[in-house]
């Protein structure tokens, strides 16, 4: 049995994520991830008008995408793959320190920047009331994250989606390096509380070791969600970077719920493979662990 994937597709526009979901049904991908943040039409940096670019709260006329969006995702159903919504805040990933817990310990200017735009005074961002839109149309699952909304925002968000029958993936990302074991049990158990469908950490290789503290947090949550299996949400846990591409297979073998592969118009997050890459990789290692 192959292992679960997820198709990330960005990098171009909404006519062509019809051939993507063509292209992930026959790779066997039972996701596929609709990057708005990276996709033409709805991408803020692409669709703002220039005089409002450096406005985050600006955004493309949603409206206008809305219908197309509907058509993907019912075309997606009709082709047995699940739709996941993401956007990304434009800034995220952009600085040094990105994780909730080091930027409480560095307190640098630019992270409480981040944390500030995606959510500031508990109010919900507008790349947020976006993804709200897009599960009225009947998206399976919106990924949003853990490390820079305000509580309140994340709660709401969660009731919401499930009010509507949609789930939600609670993320954190470290672009700068890795995010430790400890880190990782107190996002998990964060994602728990709030009542997440999926729990998602990706950190940053930087060397071959971080393989191994890939493996090291996915047995670790494996065994904290085998405690009672309804209670936790399931978990993806891998390493993002050149050296992290190992880590991606590693993380389905140890537990992981899912992987994420690049589309045929290119990766969406450093260290991405296709799908038929990703499978030999699997293969691979599954005969050696």
């Amino acid at each position: 049995m192959k292992p679960r994937i997820c198709l990330s597709i960005g990098n171009t526009g909404l006519s062509a994520v019809y051939d993507a979901v063509d292209y992930a049904k026959s790779k066997d991908a039972e996701f596929i991830e609709l990057r708005f943040d990276m996709i033409v039409e709805t991408s803020p940096s692409n669709s703002a008008p220039d005089k409002s670019r450096n406005n985050p709260e600006v955004y493309f006329h949603k409206d206008a995408v809305l219908p197309e969006i509907k058509k993907i995702i019912s075309y997606a159903k009709n082709k047995g793959i699940k739709t996941i919504g993401t956007n990304r805040d434009s800034s995220y990933g952009a600085n040094g320190c990105i994780s909730f817990l080091e930027k409480q310990r560095s307190a640098k200017p630019s992270g409480l920047e981040i944390a500030e735009k995606s959510g500031r005074g508990g109010l919900e961002p507008e790349r947020i009331k976006f993804l709200r839109a897009v599960i009225e149309l009947g998206i399976d699952i919106c990924d949003i994250e853990l490390d820079i909304l305000e509580r309140n925002v994340i709660k709401n968000f969660i009731e919401f989606a499930h009010s509507k029958e949609s789930r939600v993936i609670l993320s954190v990302h470290d672009f700068n390096g890795r995010i430790g074991l400890l880190d990782t049990v107190r996002f998990y158990l964060d994602s728990s509380y709030f009542g997440a469908d999926y729990f998602k950490l990706t950190d940053t290789a930087v060397s071959e070791e971080d393989a191994e503290s890939v493996s090291e947090k996915n047995i670790k949550i494996r065994s904290i969600k085998m405690t009672d299996e309804k209670a936790f949400p399931e978990f993806i846990i891998f390493g993002m970077g050149v050296k992290g591409r190992i880590t991606r297979a590693l993380s389905v073998i140890y537990g992981s719920y899912l992987a994420y592969c690049s589309s045929p118009y290119g990766i969406t997050a450093p260290g991405q493979t296709t799908p038929d890459e990703f499978y030999k990789t699997v293969d691979f290692l599954a005969a050696s662990v």
